[in-house]
């Protein structure tokens, strides 16, 4: 697997997350970052990684321009510039914009490890589904299987309700959409295979959520789904929360 990581100044955050996902893919995986202006790597990178044992040997701010000759097969953009400028490049990968806040720009002094942390979590779920769905027809290389996942009514109503951004647990979504607890919990269980949601064990409960890892296009799809027809969202009006407290064990 190749991944490119792609920021504008390729100074701070696809530093990290190409330092990040190094340490955590195979040894035969390709990944880099490069920006399409890039700026000297700022010290704090060097220095968050380092705080996590993570080798920081050879990282160095790129131009994308090094790349030229090379095909991904995701490139991954970090902020909404190189999303812009560089989505048409790469019509021959799949194209996943995580859109991370700047910590060079932020006042907080802890800003390069949140940042860092939380582009860990994101990419260990990332490599976790391309592991699991090895060797199968990947959901995110197919437009189709997405469409039909979606035309099954319970699964859509699932994935309408999770695209609010709250995690919900199994009896939250018996709850809302009227279903059996065994029916929803086989839905959730092939949502999760397909790469759609991620889940959480918290003691004995699991929360679902949408997977954060999904391609641009699949967000907007499900996004435009769910405001076009609310009726299928009713999560987003209903006073059930995460934290309530669970009604029935998963």
């Amino acid at each position: 697997m190749k991944v490119l990581f792609l920021c504008t100044a390729n100074s701070a955050r696809s530093l990290l997350a190409e330092a990040i996902m190094r340490q955590f893919a195979d040894p035969e995986d390709v990944i880099a970052s490069a920006g399409t202006a890039p700026a000297q790597i700022n010290p704090a990178v060097i220095s968050t990684l380092s705080a996590m044992n993570i080798d920081t040997s050879g990282l160095r701010a790129k131009h994308l321009d090094e790349f030229a000759d090379s095909r991904f097969d995701y490139v991954i953009s970090l902020c909404d510039r190189a999303r812009h400028e560089c989505q048409s490049d790469y019509s021959g990968s799949q194209f996943i914009a995580w859109d991370f806040p700047d910590p060079t720009s932020s006042n907080d002094s802890q800003a390069f490890q949140r940042t860092a942390q939380e582009l860990s979590e994101r990419i260990r779920m990332f490599l976790l589904i391309q592991r699991k769905r090895a060797g199968q027809a990947h959901l995110f290389n197919r437009p189709e299987e997405l469409f039909k996942v979606l035309a099954e009514p319970l699964r859509l109503t699932i994935i309408c309700i999770l695209a609010s951004g709250t995690e919900r647990c199994v009896c939250d979504l018996v709850e809302l959409t009227g279903m059996s607890q065994p029916k929803v919990s086989r839905h959730l269980a092939q949502l999760r295979d397909y790469g759609l949601l991620l889940d959480r064990k918290d003691q004995r409960w699991v929360y679902y959520r949408l997977n954060p890892a999904l391609p641009d296009w699949m967000k907007k799809v499900i996004a435009a789904t769910a405001d076009y027809n609310p009726q299928l969202a009713v999560a987003q009006h209903c006073a059930c929360v995460t934290n309530a407290t669970p009604k029935e064990e998963v």
